[in-house]
């Protein structure tokens, strides 16, 4: 190998008289029997050998030694990342072919001859080592960059300001540093449809692909779905009494209502507490609105000032009037000593003018009501008359 200083000479002589012995230069007059001088440097010697009675021969040699050993490579780098496809090329000078190379292993099994190329690697650092015919070697540790990373999400965004929703797609690169190296295509691999900015937006309905190019050759994919969405509707009505009911199709859900200009979550129903036209309206998921008036007449609840228990089918129970939606209302009635008489909660139909199976004299009865309404909390204080 190139530096080692490692030549040898070895003399055979044949014929004269008696032993041989040998001078090499520059140390020509000292002579030994060993015919082999090892360890030499490059250059040019000169060996005399002669026998016992001085015959001899003038031998002249040179020793030479190989270039050093080297080695060159060029890389391709991963393309994509992940992608394992980079490479490294060999160009081996010097030394003495042929040439042997492993990859990441000095092991002898693992040398390969004249393998000069290594193929679908992944990123990272590899060690390459190299031997010649003569075991000379050389090693080095090349590194392979990572690819490109286009990984990416995609969002279709919905936006609107009336009852249908305009679609955008947002692209949210995983390393953002390639942002100013890749281009975007929409539905296309087509080197003509690539634009530096991904401005897509008013997407039909249906599958969509997204492909990103970087300027390394790197293009990855990416698929999505705009939905369709049927334009936002509102209906409103009135189902019971001073009840509002708004019934919502299309857009997407879920829905939020407001009533009066108060928000009422994704409760369609509304109870008013006075007669005017109310304003009512829905917004959907993706911020579509629609808006609609109904015109409502309260109806209040009546509180009947006599009644008459006589069995005659005709205002035998005494029961305000209209209290239906009023589910946890409060009614209690008292007699003129301050005996309560009956409460709600006990008979829903109304009292019948009896007290422990027994029937209650003529005379002006108190009652306390409370409505404990959602949106009406009033409270009234008065009496009646039952006559027998």
């Amino acid at each position: 190998c190139n530096g080692e200083d490692d030549g040898s000479i070895t003399i055979n002589l044949s014929g004269g008289t008696g032993d041989y012995l040998y001078a090499i230069s520059p140390n020509l007059n000292q002579f030994v029997e060993e015919n082999t001088f090892d360890e030499l440097s490059p250059g040019d010697y000169t060996v005399i050998a002669q026998d016992s009675l001085g015959c001899y021969e003038v031998i002249e040699f040179t020793i030479t030694e190989p270039t050093t050993l080297e080695m060159d490579y060029t890389v391709q780098n991963e393309i994509c990342f992940e992608s394992s496809d980079g490479s490294i090329t060999l160009d081996i000078t010097g030394g003495t072919a042929p040439y042997f190379t492993s990859l990441n292993s000095n092991e002898s099994s693992d040398f390969v001859e004249d393998k000069l190329l290594y193929e679908n690697l992944s990123a990272g650092f590899y060690t390459v080592f190299v031997k010649d015919a003569n075991g000379c070697s050389t090693n080095d540790i090349i590194t392979v960059e990572v690819g490109a990373n286009l990984n990416a999400t995609t969002e279709v965004i919905y936006e609107c300001t009336g009852d249908t929703p305009n679609n955008s797609l947002s692209i949210t690169l995983e390393d953002e540093s390639v942002g100013d190296d890749v281009l975007y295509a929409l539905d296309s691999t087509d080197p003509a449809d690539f634009v530096l900015e991904p401005d897509f937006a008013n997407m039909s309905a249906g599958d969509h692909y997204v492909t990103i190019a970087h300027a390394n050759g790197c293009i990855r994919t990416f698929d999505f779905e705009v939905i369709e969405y049927a334009p936002l509707s509102l209906v409103v009505t009135q189902e019971g009494i001073n009840e509002i009911t708004a019934t919502t199709t299309g857009g997407k859900e879920e829905y939020t209502y407001y009533f009066d200009g108060v928000e009422n979550g994704n409760d369609n129903t509304y109870m008013i507490n006075r007669t005017d036209t109310y304003e009512v309206r829905v917004t959907d998921e993706n911020g579509c609105s629609v808006t609609q008036e109904i015109y409502m007449e309260f109806i209040d609840i009546e509180i009947p000032n006599f009644f008459t228990p006589n069995g005659d089918g005709t205002k035998d129970i005494w029961a305000p009037i209209n209290i239906e939606i009023y589910p946890d209302i409060y009614i209690h009635i008292f007699d003129r000593y301050g005996r309560k008489v009956y409460r709600f909660q006990d008979n829903q139909d109304g009292w019948d003018g009896l007290y422990n199976n027994t029937e209650l004299p003529t005379g002006d009865y108190w009652y306390i009501i409370k409505l404990n309404g959602e949106a009406d909390e009033r409270e009234f204080v008065g009496h009646f008359t039952l006559y027998r």
